[in-house]
């Protein structure tokens, strides 16, 4: 399974179901944050955020029980901090087999290094597109 984030230079390789710690690129917890509300998107960023906990959709049952593969593109809501405040479903293909439940589930979870802008802590948003690939026959076995 792809995770990716067009244009935010976010990629990771996942495993089903288990969860692992990426190390920080650098450490802005103790950069101020900025008292604004907004979620700047990751074109307005000097420093975009950078996944601290990788997350690992579950293949839907259903899915995986009829071999299908699917997409999902999820828009995350970051807080100052790095920790996912919403996670908005915008698609998923095909429809029906619980794509979209998977990858919102998953990201829940995510951690993020704080955004930054202006040299300050902001609220982020992302755009994620995770890509489901059915299994194989020999990774079935």
């Amino acid at each position: 399974m792809l995770l990716a984030a067009p244009g935010a230079g976010f990629e990771a390789r996942a495993a089903t179901g288990a969860r692992s710690q990426a190390p920080a690129t650098r450490d802005a917890s103790a950069t101020p944050a900025v008292a604004d509300s907004r979620h700047y998107p990751s074109n307005e960023l000097d420093v975009r955020p950078g996944i601290k906990v990788r997350v690992n959709p579950d293949y839907p049952e259903r899915a995986a029980r009829e071999n299908v593969s699917g997409k999902a593109v999820v828009r995350l809501y970051i807080d100052v901090n790095g920790a996912v405040e919403r996670v908005e479903v915008e698609r998923a293909a095909p429809a029906g087999y619980g794509f979209e439940d998977a990858a919102a589930s998953a990201f829940r979870s995510a951690r993020f290094s704080p955004a930054m802008k202006g040299g300050k802590r902001v609220r982020a948003q992302m755009r994620i597109e995770v890509s489901f690939d059915a299994p194989t026959e020999k990774s079935k076995r």
